[in-house]
């Protein structure tokens, strides 16, 4: 098993990814290498710094960077020495089984697309996030691949992100929903209704209509829904619980208050540790033939140790071959309108 990591990706790079990797190899539960992809000089230097030596750890020389403001399809062609483009040109070869990057998302997924292909059946990739709650996390997605999707799209979504789940939390049957504005199945615009209708007609255990509300409780497993309205649903959960957080830390300011913090502290700090999205390494982006997980931008050596994990999962699972397996068996009871083939406008 080789993991790829971008060692040049991300607003901290090169020194978190190269201490992640650290910090995963040292971890008894790993069992993967580590190919680091980057300037190799840059590499060696860090390295030699932390006096880290391990045969499980690699290194490929890559003499370009991918910006995060750059033009993913200009720097697919201009750069082609790119950590991002060498790193998955090695998945794309077979000498990598995942790849890595806290670097620019749209590259990664141009790349990934370029590169490594769609898988048959899948007409869109989507990128999947687990968003914590008190029994474990629900898989939403997409959010932030495809902005907007047939109703075909989100049937794939469900397919995909059914897989991935019982796959990472060993559920049996995950309980997949459909993104809406209420329970009643009369609700929604014409892409959800029919997305509905072809859900339900697929072998999953779909459970209708999921509002906002229900990412964050153990009601479903799996969520779907379009790139645009998943990508503002993950940004405004995440600055909603950076903004509490901080709301609670400026009311703190007298003895008394001081004092029940003091008290209570261990509940805050474990409540941080749950929402903290570097505990989760990363979300993979599904439908392409490889794996590839897009970590954040601001990503820690935690969060690249964490997604060095996810990675692992997902290749001993043997993902790509359960999805192209599942979403044929799963579309070939499925019938197609002329609807479900549209990106409905409203």
């Amino acid at each position: 098993m080789k993991i790829v990591v971008d060692s040049m990706g991300g607003d901290n790079a090169p020194f978190i990814n190269i201490e992640g990797a650290i910090q995963y190899l040292n971890d008894p539960k790993s069992i993967g290498d580590v190919i680091l992809v980057g300037k190799e000089d840059l590499i060696r230097k860090e390295l030699e710094k932390r006096s880290f030596k391990s045969p499980r750890l690699h290194i490929q020389h890559a003499s370009q960077v991918v910006g995060m403001d750059e033009s993913p399809t200009r720097s697919y062609k201009e750069k082609k020495d790119s950590s991002m483009r060498v790193g998955i040109g090695l998945v794309k070869s077979k000498k990598g089984d995942a790849f890595i990057s806290a670097g620019n998302t749209g590259a990664l997924m141009t790349y990934s697309l370029l590169s490594l292909g769609r898988i048959p059946g899948v007409d869109r990739p989507a990128v999947g996030a687990f968003m914590p709650h008190e029994e474990g996390a629900t898989l939403l997605l997409d959010v932030g691949a495809t902005a907007e999707a047939k109703p075909k799209n989100l049937l794939q979504y469900g397919i995909m992100g059914s897989i991935v789940h019982r796959n990472v939390t060993k559920t049996l049957e995950p309980r997949v929903a459909l993104m809406s504005i209420g329970e009643e199945s009369e609700k929604g615009t014409p892409l959800v209704r029919e997305a509905k209708r072809l859900l339900e007609e697929s072998s999953l255990n779909f459970k209708g209509y999921a509002e906002g509300r229900d990412i964050f409780f153990d009601k479903f497993d799996v969520i779907v829904t379009d790139g645009f309205t998943g990508n503002v649903s993950l940004k405004l959960a995440e600055s909603t619980f950076k903004t509490l957080f901080s709301m609670i830390k400026k009311r703190i300011d007298r003895p008394g208050r001081l004092l029940g913090a003091w008290l209570i502290k261990p509940v805050f700090t474990e409540l941080a540790g749950i929402f903290d999205p570097n505990n989760y390494g990363g979300s993979p982006l599904l439908g392409i033939k490889g794996i590839a997980i897009i970590a954040h931008g601001s990503s820690n050596e935690k969060a690249i140790k964490a997604a060095l994990f996810e990675a692992q999962s997902l290749i001993k699972s043997n993902l790509i071959d359960v999805i192209e397996q599942e979403i044929t068996k799963s579309l070939s009871n499925i019938t197609y309108t002329d609807m479900a083939e549209q990106i409905i406008h409203y």
